[in-house]
């Protein structure tokens, strides 16, 4: 597989506004991000993510600080210790940037409707297809503060043990028709759970 991005370079460096003590930073990736970006914001939870459309901008509340990527390839993060962890950050970011372009070449772009589903989604959503049990198996007393913690990345669907039997398949095509494949895949539900 060929890298889409070779180097991300910090460019500037600042006083993080939030964290005394701390940096943030700006870097500029050696290629273009337009693509991916939307792409991106579909790999993580709703909750996680605010896609500015009209400027094709994504701005992920990842690691403990904000990473926004820019579609001319500037990326801006905050709340980072020093230059060697800001190092860090960007391996991962170039991660997420690989896996990005991966998703592309096998699916293409995302639809219109796809990207449309992250702003409009909501707990509610979630709720009302889960089986509603209260079991518990979850981690959570209650369904509600399950698919609450679902959107925002604190818990993965697959955490839903009930949803795995078979009588509760209908609830799962469900959400799979409301969400679809990449969504359902961001909040951590896969063919093989």
């Amino acid at each position: 597989m060929v890298e889409y991005v070779k180097n991300i370079e910090i460019v500037e460096v600042l006083p993080c506004i939030t964290t005394p003590g701390y940096i943030r930073f700006i870097a500029k990736a050696d290629r273009r991000l337009d693509e991916l970006i939307p792409i991106i914001c579909l790999m993580f939870p709703p909750g996680r993510v605010t896609y500015l459309k009209s400027e094709n901008k994504l701005t992920l509340k990842v690691w403990n600080r904000l990473v926004t990527l820019h579609s001319d390839g500037t990326i801006a993060v905050t709340n980072t210790k020093d230059l060697e962890e800001a190092k860090e950050i960007l391996n991962r970011i170039k991660k997420i940037i690989f896996e990005a372009y991966d998703e592309y070449l096998r699916k293409g772009k995302p639809s219109e409707e796809e990207i449309s589903r992250i702003s409009r989604i909501s707990w509610l959503d979630i709720y009302q297809h889960l089986p509603k049990l209260n079991c518990g198996k979850c981690g959570y007393q209650v369904c509600s503060a399950f698919a609450s913690s679902l959107l925002n990345g604190d818990v993965k669907l697959s955490a839903c043990f009930p949803l795995k039997e078979p009588q509760y398949q209908q609830n799962l095509r469900k959400l799979k028709q409301i969400l679809g494949e990449r969504l359902l895949k961001s909040l951590g539900w896969d063919e093989y759970c």
